[in-house]
């Protein structure tokens, strides 16, 4: 893995730690992949996230309030 690409993972899992951190203290669950994801298995995440790029998404209630970010892998064509 080249150096760029080693900061860009880098950048991108603070990124989502960071997220994750936010969403807790709101009260609002994070997905990746499809899998629940807290602080305190934020570590597996690192692993999870080796190989691949994740874009954001929001689910909202019918009130309109966001209960749920998911992060999905982006995958190329």
């Amino acid at each position: 893995m080249d150096v760029k690409t080693k900061e860009l993972k880098d950048t991108m899992y603070s990124w989502l730690v960071s997220e994750i951190k936010e969403a807790e203290n709101s009260g609002v669950e994070v997905r990746v992949d499809g899998i629940h994801y807290s602080l305190d298995n934020v570590d597996k995440l690192k692993q999870v996230m080796e190989n691949s790029y994740y874009m954001k998404s929001y689910t909202g209630d019918e009130h309109g309030r966001i209960v749920q970010i998911d992060f999905e892998r982006i995958i190329s064509v």
